[in-house]
């Protein structure tokens, strides 16, 4: 119970959501301070020289003032710091307070009081969120009617009363309506949020295999090959291409044909590691990217994948023939200089073993390349 009061009270900030909320809290400081401008303004220019204040509400005015500032200039250190919540609180609370201290010190601000209690609560609601302008509504409501009642700044009377009633009825109101706005505003961000990723997950995803496409995998191959030169790690390309798809397309048709690639993407990336990057880059074709693997690592991984794909097939029944591939493998070099020449190597290995039969694995090498079973 108090935890769930706790998450309402003090909601958790996405971090997402962090900079925007950030940037508001920034505005409301802005606005802060530009009202003590306004007021500062008003009390020298205005209402100083013809009189209207006297010495007891230009104490006031001054102290609250100073208070307001100093609070400001806290809420900004807050915020430098990423304590959002606590900052929030800390200036919704200012002006509560500079609100209810003017109530009750300062009748002639009485009948003011209630924007100050509305400016806490659209504070509460604008940076901290959740629940938070309930403690203030309530707050605002409770100090309203008790200077009604206990007849501090005008005598109690049937209208006195129903005004009173009725500037509660509009903080209430407000705190609930602001409450629905955020709720509203948090549910937006989050499915725009949620939008967002689904797009940047279909941009680098491809939609039958649900594998890595083409795009993604060569900005993850750029982004390993620059590491690898950096740190001198090894690296590794494996190109492969299935045997005799075409066939099986022109037999049992695109539809089962598609079955066939899905199974066969399952099957393949069931035996990888997390760290390696299975992707179709087209067709019947597929890419594995191995980091911090060499040669002899790759022609392993190469070789389970040939068995992974043989057992999906296996299961498929005699009418499909069996499935298998032939692949390329390429290592990086200390000459390679962009993903290009490590690219080039895998596909040229890659036609090298299709052009000597089914089930082939060539590596490409400096001087020639060597021919593997897959």
């Amino acid at each position: 119970m108090l935890d769930r009061l706790r998450r309402a009270l003090a909601p958790r900030i996405p971090p997402e959501h962090r900079l925007a909320r950030v940037n508001l809290a920034r505005r409301v400081l802005i606005v802060l301070y530009t009202l003590l401008g306004l007021w500062i303004f008003s009390d020298l220019l205005v209402a100083l020289p013809s009189g209207v204040l006297s010495g007891r509400v230009l104490l006031f005015d001054i102290t609250a003032m100073v208070v307001l500032a100093a609070a400001g200039w806290l809420v900004l250190q807050l915020i430098r710091r990423g304590a959002i919540i606590t900052a929030g609180y800390l200036i919704a609370g200012s002006f509560f307070l500079a609100s209810l201290a003017a109530a009750l010190f300062v009748p002639v601000y009485a009948g003011q009081a209630i924007f100050g209690y509305l400016f806490a609560i659209v504070i509460a609601s604008a940076i901290v969120g959740g629940a938070s302008v309930y403690p203030f509504a309530a707050l605002a409501v409770l100090a309203t009617l008790t200077d009604t009642l206990t007849g501090l700044t005008q005598p109690l009377s049937a209208q006195a009363f129903a005004a009173s009633l009725f500037r509660s009825i509009v903080i209430l109101g407000v705190a609930v309506l602001l409450d629905l706005l955020s709720r509203d505003r948090e549910e937006s961000i989050q499915a725009l949020h949620c939008q967002a990723e689904e797009l940047a997950r279909l941009a680098r995803t491809d939609p039958l295999t649900g594998l890595a496409n083409r795009r993604f995998f060569m900005e993850q191959l750029e982004r390993e090959f620059q590491r690898a030169r950096r740190y001198r790690r090894p690296l590794s390309l494996i190109y492969l291409d299935l045997d005799g798809f075409k066939a099986i397309n022109d037999r049992y048709g695109h539809m089962f044909g598609d079955e066939i690639l899905r199974g066969a993407a399952r099957s393949m990336r069931a035996v990888l590691r997390a760290t390696d990057l299975l992707a179709r880059i087209g067709g019947d074709e597929f890419a594995v990217l191995l980091p911090e693997t060499g040669e002899a690592g790759a022609r392993d991984v190469a070789a389970k994948l040939g068995r992974a794909l043989a057992a999906y097939g296996d299961h498929l029944g005699p009418a499909i023939p069996p499935l298998s591939f032939c692949a390329g493998i390429s290592e990086l070099r200390p000459s390679d200089e962009t993903i290009d020449d490590l690219l080039n190597r895998a596909d040229e290995a890659q036609y090298a073993a299709k052009g000597s039969g089914k089930a082939q694995t060539r590596v490409a090498q400096s001087s020639e390349a060597r021919s593997t079973s897959a």
